[in-house]
């Protein structure tokens, strides 16, 4: 039987594959989606959606908006807590389930060709430029021009682009706590967040229409401290956890020169590792690089595309989102080394938080956040920049997780004792 063809082929029907479907449909492309998975099926996921990312999409997505967010409340080493608050929506929480499907189901929509359940198991590179590359699956063969890894942090379209990988280099865990009685101090409008408690990692606490998303992200190297940070979380806001399904899964972010274009291929979204270091948030890198993608892809099927090819993609994202990327990890190794000052400036600088509101809207970049504060000469830049890589790593190698928030929870225990509860 002959292999069903295409002019492209996006393995992975999440946000950044059905961006890439939806875009190219829109432009008479003959697109089609390979999604292994049962798109309507629950997600265990933050579902965060910034107002810069939303504003991306040509469409509405208000209908699968739960919560309006309009500020945080700030918590460093899981005490001295304090809350900032914004005039106007910095996120939207989501029920990923229906967001992806709203996404796909625009694709389709637009003209996109959904193959549900398909798994794609191997794949056959073009051995020229004109030719196609095959995709093998458990239900056929497919071929087209070009192949789009949209398969997440997992990637087969990625090992064939980058055979190493995609450098994962931090691990999140996430689970979602149905929403009781006792949660009434939990407020409805803002993010929770935990920081300067693990080097390298934070905890969160996102309100839904039923749940809160709970979870935590650490290094690599601290993965151990996973659980125990997040039940000390939990426990420390008069919650736990029981029977909760708890879902651990990999942080991947591209480093400088890892491959995510070929000749017959690209990635997209945590395929291509565009994820941001410092908060772990993936939607906006998911949503962009599926729209570059797409123009990416067009203009080679149209053959006005330069003699870079694909390639021209990667430097694309080199020169753009890469760098918010690397700004990103190094405000990370700065926000560990000087967490005590950090927070203080956040709780009563004004014009730190609002910029901070500005850059979560897309109204400014981090760069620019990083700017509100006074920029040292560039030799003592490159200076705090070494110097906070090096104090994160060491902290990092450094960290006894039994003084840091292992006697959180017995301190909560002790007080459940002592009224009884």
């Amino acid at each position: 039987m002959p292999p069903k063809s295409f002019d492209c082929i996006v393995v992975g029907g999440g946000p950044a594959g059905s961006t890439v479907a939806y875009t190219l449909a829109g432009l008479g492309v003959n697109v089609a989606i390979l999604e292994c998975g049962d798109p309507s099926s629950p997600k265990v996921c933050g579902g965060g959606l910034q107002v810069k990312a939303a504003s991306l999409l040509p469409f509405d997505v208000k209908e699968v908006v739960e919560r309006e967010i309009y500020g945080m409340v700030f918590q460093r080493g899981l005490t001295d807590r304090f809350t900032r608050r914004s005039k106007a929506p910095i996120s939207y929480m989501l029920n990923r389930a229906r967001f992806d499907n709203l996404l796909l189901g625009h694709a389709v929509e637009s003209g996109a060709t959904l193959f549900a359940g398909e798994r794609a198991l191997s794949i056959e590179p073009a051995a020229g430029r004109t030719q196609k590359t095959r995709i093998s699956t458990g239900g056929g063969d497919f071929e087209a021009r070009v192949i789009v890894g949209a398969d997440g942090a997992n990637s087969l379209v990625g090992r064939s682009i980058h055979p190493d990988g995609i450098a994962q280099v931090q691990l999140g865990i996430i689970c979602e706590l149905k929403k009781r009685g006792d949660n009434a101090h939990i407020p409805e409008d803002l993010f929770m967040v935990d920081w300067g408690t693990v080097p390298g990692g934070y905890a969160w606490m996102f309100p839904k229409e039923k749940t809160l998303t709970v979870g935590a992200m650490v290094p690599r190297e601290l993965t151990r401290t996973l659980n125990a940070y997040l039940k000390a979380y939990v426990e420390r806001e008069g919650l736990s956890i029981t029977d909760e399904r708890l879902l651990v899964h990999p942080i991947p972010t591209r480093g400088e020169g890892e491959a995510i274009a070929s000749a017959w291929g690209l990635l997209v979204g945590d395929a291509a590792g565009l994820t941001d270091p410092f908060t772990g948030e993936g939607l906006y890198y998911a949503i962009k690089s599926g729209q570059i993608a797409a123009a990416h892809v067009e203009r080679l099927l149209a053959g006005s595309h330069n003699d870079g090819g694909l390639f021209d993609y990667e430097a694309e994202k080199d020169s753009g989102l890469m760098q918010e990327i690397i700004v990103a990890g190094k405000m990370r190794s700065f926000f560990n080394t000087f967490s005590r000052y950090i927070h203080n400036l956040y709780r009563r600088n004004d014009r730190l938080w609002y910029a901070f509101c500005e850059v979560l809207r897309g109204d400014r970049t981090l760069e620019g956040l990083r700017r509100v504060r006074t920029i040292p000469p560039k030799p003592i830049l490159r200076y705090l920049e070494r110097f906070t890589s090096w104090y994160e790593a060491r902290e990092i190698s450094r960290f006894d997780e039994s003084k840091a928030f292992a006697h959180v929870v017995t301190e909560v225990y002790a007080a459940r004792a002592g009224t009884g509860a």
